[in-house]
């Protein structure tokens, strides 16, 4: 007898069929075979200047699918950051979440474990029936859900993973939040060069303001140049994610730019020398320019403890990740009565 497809075969080539016709066009879905839990990567292409540049971009995805959704109401509570301290499960009932349930085998979380959190890798699940694919990032999961609550390996083959049911590809802003996980890679490095830059910010900014200094501060000024250019050039500024925190730090970064770029440094050099005759007033430049930064880098450097603090958990079936990114459709209040 000749060889044959099986419904496996079929119901894997409708999922990804599925997937593909709600991304966006541009983007490139490639299925990897032999897989070793990543069933396909999606690469991320953007419209730029009438080119359809590659921004860099990857999703790694574990791609399930089934003929029934199996859907859950789950109870919401009251917790904090997970990093400081394991979830209980015994914080007040806050919410109540419409959420599907979908099982997976625990080589699966293993394998999300072993990736990290700078590469995600996804879960989607394709509803056939309902021609509708629910996501959710399996790294975040394991990191904020299944670890905090003792989930240990080598005590069981399989896992239930709670899915928000708002996570759905034909969200509207769905393809925001894909760009987001995507482009964590970019985000984490960098989170990395801001912590660098604020380490040396700090040596150097006690001196740049002192005007008895005053034979070092063009190397001086020429360092903050150079840390500023250097962290406004990470692509991560201009990718269109939802995270405000994101262009309110942007807008800074250009504040800095522009006070650079207006010759910043002559007008500190003036008024150091007006002040030395005496002007005290004279001096103002450089201090307002030394505050500018000094607060800059205190909030660049801290942008990283606020993504683990608080938009990890984004997208998943947390109280911190319901407050940051739920949706009142089906996320619901319980009543004290």
């Amino acid at each position: 007898m000749a060889k044959s497809r099986g419904e496996t075969h079929l119901k894997e080539d409708d999922s990804e069929s599925l997937v593909k016709s709600m991304l966006p066009r541009e983007w490139v879905m490639r299925k990897l075979h032999p897989d070793y839990g990543v069933d396909v990567t999606i690469e991320v292409f953007e419209h730029q200047d009438g080119k359809i540049p590659t921004m860099g971009e990857f999703l790694f995805v574990q791609l399930k699918s089934t003929a029934k959704i199996k859907r859950k109401t789950e109870i919401i509570r009251i917790r904090g950051n997970v990093e400081k301290a394991r979830d209980t499960e015994s914080g007040q009932p806050v919410y109540e979440l419409d959420t599907i349930t979908f099982v997976v085998d625990a080589d699966t979380i293993d394998n999300a474990r072993l990736m990290g959190p700078s590469t995600p890798l996804m879960l989607f699940v394709c509803d056939l029936a309902n021609t509708e694919v629910y996501f959710v990032c399996l790294t975040d999961y394991f990191d904020k859900v299944l670890e905090p609550r003792g989930f240990e390996f080598g005590t069981q083959d399989s896992v239930t993973i709670v899915i928000p049911a708002s996570n759905r590809l034909s969200f509207k802003y769905s393809d925001q939040l894909l760009r987001f996980y995507a482009a964590r890679a970019k985000l984490y490095g960098m989170f990395n060069l801001a912590q660098f830059q604020y380490r040396e910010i700090r040596r150097i900014l006690p001196e740049f303001s002192n005007h008895a200094h005053l034979a070092e501060l063009d190397q001086n000024f020429a360092i903050i140049e150079r840390f500023c250019r250097r962290l406004r050039a990470m692509p991560i500024w201009d990718r269109d994610l939802p995270w405000q925190l994101l262009r309110d730090y942007r807008q800074r970064l250009d504040l800095i730019l522009k006070n650079i770029d207006a010759d910043a440094l002559s007008l500190i050099k003036a008024g150091i020398g007006e002040f030395l005759r005496g002007d005290d007033a004279a001096i103002s430049p450089l201090f307002e320019f030394e505050r500018l930064c000094s607060l800059s880098w205190e909030q660049f450097s801290a942008i990283g403890q606020t993504f683990e603090d608080l938009v990890r958990e984004w997208c998943l079936p947390t109280f911190v990740g319901q407050i940051g990114s739920g949706q009142d459709e089906y996320l619901k209040e319980i009543s004290d009565s």
